[in-house]
């Protein structure tokens, strides 16, 4: 009778101790919905997250802008981009990364999500051209790498392509639209890459 009284008090006790242990959440490391932030430097960052039946989660549009030092003229430049992916840019064990690597911009985004919560880092470089020289004439401004956070903002279901008067994207996969501003005007360019 003793060894049973033993055996109850040690599976309560084995019990109360696993009721205390953390448990792995169920839930993915990332969430469907539209997410916005800011970089280490104030800069505004935004993007949406989209998900299928099966939990595969992927990024499906990324809004950045930085400010770029620029050495030679000791100036700086802010440019904002929105890229759309209408693939898609797969999200893997939470994490994901964009990369742009042309003549215009080279830019890199990396992100962590965790729940609601998503950290990362962005750099960027840019060729621009020195005024009031020739147009052979640039100088490589650069934005260093800068920490970013970002929250969920809205839960899935207005996504980038659900707005009223958006087009919904089926090719080219890629589109990138440039804004930035120069003495007080603001430019904004359509770039498609197949």
């Amino acid at each position: 009778m003793n060894a049973r009284v033993k055996s109850l008090y040690l599976c309560a006790a084995s019990a109360s101790i696993a009721c205390l242990l953390p448990i792995a959440p169920a839930a993915a490391q990332q969430q469907a919905g539209a997410y916005s932030g800011h970089t280490a430097d104030g800069n505004a960052i935004s993007f949406d997250v989209v998900g299928d039946a099966q939990g595969h989660f992927a990024l499906s549009d990324l809004a950045i802008q930085f400010t770029a030092g620029c050495v030679q003229t000791g100036s700086s430049i802010t440019q904002s981009w929105h890229f759309f992916f209408s693939a898609g840019l797969p999200i893997e064990h939470g994490r994901v990364k964009h990369v742009e690597n042309n003549p215009q911009l080279y830019l890199l985004n990396s992100l962590n999500f965790h729940g609601t919560r998503v950290t990362g880092t962005t750099e960027a470089r840019l060729p621009i051209l020195v005024p009031g020289k020739t147009s052979q004439t640039a100088q490589l401004c650069a934005s260093g790498k800068q920490a970013f956070e970002a929250k969920l903002q809205t839960p899935e279901g207005s996504g980038p392509f659900d707005h009223p008067g958006t087009a919904r994207l089926r090719s080219p996969e890629r589109t990138a639209i440039l804004e930035w501003s120069s003495g007080g005007v603001t430019h904004q360019e359509l770039r498609k890459q197949p």
